[in-house]
């Protein structure tokens, strides 16, 4: 089937002479022309059924995509979490989408034209989402879901106020920036699986396709370290083909905190709502408070779980307990030394897509509270975790896991982290106070605690929070700064995040 608009044909030559167009505002012009007048007869949606653990993408006439549903089984079988397939998914059946309407071969064709009008395609899309339930709802729509602004290119001015009175730039897109880099990275996997994996594409010629060189170090027996080469697509330099580059942060536009910050009481609270037996959901919210690490951090938090005995759960509790303060933990390690908890922050690649970093900043965190709370809950939350690895023979090595039924025992993802919150506050007394919450509330407790009761300088706070400079962490936490004359600080506090910045390079 051909798509069309104003009689003129939609294909890989039109396309081609779009892109050739030098000037790159009138190319999200024409397209955004196109793409709000062209009818078309519905478009590929997945049925995911996570009760089951299965998911298929189909074709707009509901007839199943074969390859598409082929490469989202493969990552299935290594273990990639449910959740994370189902956002390729939605990724890989806008790509499909996009290769309909310019009736793409994708065995004749320049793909690296084709991804960079995809780029275009997914700047002008506009965020669209139907329950499962309704996901046949994609192939009923007869025009293309592009947002606002696409629709009155150029008519709309893309300055406005902010809650603060400052005139701004508003982002064009629906998509993030991150979003659309994403949705390029799963497009590229695609052809590659095509590639590889079909007898029909296996002469697809990926050449065009900008690569790079990238290196990880790699830690042999905890001492030794050595660089590996892996060869990746190069998406930054097909984004910038496309003049789609990351907008730059500046402190001058970060908001500063305005609404409330929940304080020591609240916490107690809300800690105080976590059922007795749920020591997973305590020791996660103990460490969100505790350390003032992200969501996706914590989420990503690893041990390394050959070093736990085996007969864990029938120590003793007072040589399980020593066995755990002695113990390399990996990401939660207690330093005998100075007889204090820290935390590893360690910026990894992960599989799950709701494990990104807004940080690439590596950072030590003691632990500034009492240390035997932490103890206790990380003692009896790892007992039962050995429990749970055992039952589902799983091997990982990430400290929380998930609870669900149809994925129990695999890693946490840092959507199940904000469902665990509101689960916990659902049907209280205090469910309206708490709503108006969410676990990076944690977060902002631990930095102004830090700033507003330990007096702890700005630069440290800043340096703990994983933030670029102190300036971001001004500008957010501007209204619970100390008065300049105010010296007072918690001494010991102060002491224990100098030695680990001296010591570890906090």
């Amino acid at each position: 089937m051909s798509f069309s608009t104003g009689g003129e044909a939609m294909n890989y030559v039109k396309l081609r002479t779009i892109l050739n167009n030098i000037d790159k505002e009138e190319q999200l012009r024409e397209f955004s022309k196109i793409y709000s007048t062209t009818e078309i007869n519905g478009l590929h949606y997945v049925d995911f059924n996570s009760a089951n653990n299965f998911i298929h993408i189909y074709t707009p006439s509901q007839e199943l995509h074969y390859y598409s549903t082929c490469f989202l089984l493969k990552p299935k079988y290594d273990d990639i979490p449910i959740n994370t397939l189902s956002s390729h998914s939605h990724e890989i059946r806008k790509f499909l989408d996009y290769l309909k309407f310019w009736e793409i071969d994708l065995l004749k064709v320049d793909l690296s034209i084709v991804l960079v009008g995809y780029v275009c395609y997914l700047r002008l899309l506009k965020i669209v989402r139907f329950p499962p339930n309704r996901a046949i709802e994609w192939s009923l729509l007869k025009k293309i879901p592009i947002h606002k602004k696409a629709e009155a290119f150029g008519k709309l001015s893309s300055i406005r106020l902010n809650k603060e009175g400052v005139m701004v730039q508003e982002r064009f897109e629906d998509y993030p920036f991150d979003t659309i880099r994403s949705h390029i990275e799963t497009a590229c996997d695609y052809l590659k699986f095509l590639q590889d994996e079909t007898h029909e594409y296996k002469n697809i010629d990926l050449a065009p396709i900008p690569i790079k060189v990238v290196y990880k170090t790699n830690k042999i027996s905890g001492v030794t370290q050595r660089k590996i080469s892996n060869i990746i697509f190069d998406v930054h330099a097909i984004m910038t083909k496309a003049s789609f580059s990351k907008p730059k942060s500046s402190s001058n536009f970060i908001k500063p905190l305005s609404r409330d910050v929940m304080i020591e009481q609240d916490v107690k609270t809300f800690l105080s709502l976590i059922p007795s037996k749920d020591n997973q959901t305590k020791l996660l919210f103990y460490i969100l408070k505790s350390f003032g690490i992200r969501r996706g951090e914590a989420r990503n938090l690893m041990i390394p779980s050959k070093s736990i005995p085996k007969e864990l759960y029938s120590l003793d509790f007072n040589e399980a307990k020593e066995w755990l303060l002695s113990a390399d933990l990996g990401d939660i390690s207690f330093d005998q030394n100075n007889n204090v908890w820290i935390c590893h922050v360690e910026i990894r690649e992960v599989t799950n897509f709701q494990s990104q970093f807004k940080s690439n900043i590596n950072r030590t965190i003691p632990l500034l509270f009492p240390q035997d709370d932490l103890t206790n809950l990380l003692l009896e939350h790892l007992i039962e975790r050995q429990i749970v690895m055992d039952e589902m023979g799983l091997d990982h090595e990430f400290l929380f896991y998930s609870n669900s039924n149809n994925s129990k025992g695999q890693p946490l993802t840092g959507g199940t982290i904000f469902s665990k919150y509101r689960s916990i506050i659902d049907g209280t007394e205090t469910e309206e106070y708490y709503k108006k919450f969410s676990p990076h509330a944690f977060r902002h407790f631990f930095a102004t605690h830090l700033i507003r009761i330990m007096r702890i300088p700005i630069y440290d706070v800043s340096k703990l929070l994983g933030h670029k400079d102190e300036k971001v962490t001004k500008q957010i936490y501007l209204h619970y700064l100390p008065d300049k004359d105010d010296n007072s600080t918690d001494s010991t506090a102060k002491d224990m995040i100098d030695t680990f910045r001296n010591d570890k390079g906090v």
